[in-house]
């Protein structure tokens, strides 16, 4: 689990994981400042806890927090989340029972039972149009839809483009042929570059809706969110620089314009709103 100024939540999401039997449980605080690392320490000793002196943001943490670990099945998990009951042992077994699977994910919950869209597909550079900028006014357009996998059952496990790591179970094997999470992105899109390079190497990446976790989106990047739209917004081109060569090459200019256009729009909507992002959610037919 990373943690940065957690506060009670991190505490409530330690004692959901209490519900299913796990080896180890490791912390690292990105230098908190509102007092969760100590109450994290008080409450629950028995947490491993590493204390970062500054914010090495998300990627670097977690591959800090799994060096640490041994197990050869290791869950991130976000501290604003609750575990349902048998979660973690349903991620385990999906993994196991299935050889070239890097990553499985949960089904990701609001609070209010509406389905976060956590698993997503690899999108073309007309479904990320629609999505991007289109998806700020019509949440339900077609592009969004093939983009998050809407229409896609949530009851059956497959397979998916990539998983949020909100809640993910991770291979070790795997984690380490890819070299883990690339630190460059530093906060956002780790995990999209993440399971883009588990396909090519050969992995697998599962959604597996018999586990189920709660997540109340928008932590702590919430406390600074145009500095966040701004990092999403650049770790996206980072993305696609590192991936995204050949012909996507003629259309770089056009997506760096749809990328600031759609922060000026998400700022803006911030500025006058106080309402940083659209609600996170599947659309439902």
């Amino acid at each position: 689990m990373i943690n940065y100024n957690g506060g009670r939540d991190v505490i409530d999401c330690l004692e959901s994981i209490g519900n299913d039997a796990v080896s180890e449980v490791v912390v690292v605080d990105n230098a908190s400042t509102d007092g969760s690392a100590d109450l994290i320490a008080c409450e629950r000793p028995e947490v491993r806890m590493i204390r970062n002196p500054s914010n090495r943001g998300f990627a670097a943490a977690a591959n800090q927090a799994i060096r640490v670990t041994s197990s050869d099945v290791v869950v991130l998990i976000n501290p604003d989340s609750t575990v349902r009951a048998g979660a973690i042992a349903a991620l385990e077994e999906a993994l196991r029972s299935r050889p070239r699977a890097a990553v499985v994910a949960p089904l990701v919950l609001n609070p209010d039972g509406s389905v976060q869209p956590t698993k997503r597909a690899f999108p073309s550079l007309w479904q990320s149009a629609l999505h991007g900028l289109v998806g700020l006014f019509w949440p339900d357009n077609p592009g969004t839809r093939a983009y998050t996998l809407t229409d896609t059952s949530l009851s059956e496990a497959r397979t998916v483009g990539w998983v949020a790591a909100t809640a993910v179970a991770l291979r070790r094997e795997a984690f380490e042929a890819v070299a883990g999470f690339d630190e460059r992105f530093y906060f956002f899109v780790e995990d999209v570059d993440l399971c883009k390079r588990f396909w090519d190497e050969g992995w697998e990446v599962w959604f597996e809706p018999r586990a189920v976790v709660v997540h109340e989106w928008g932590g702590s990047w919430t406390q600074r969110p145009i500095k966040f739209i701004w990092l999403h917004h650049v770790n996206l081109f980072r993305y696609v620089l590192k991936h995204r060569r050949g012909p996507w090459i003629l259309a770089y200019p056009l997506i760096v314009a749809g990328l600031l256009a759609r922060f000026t729009l998400l700022a803006l909507r911030w500025l006058i709103t106080r309402r940083s992002v659209p609600k996170h959610r599947t659309a439902v037919s």
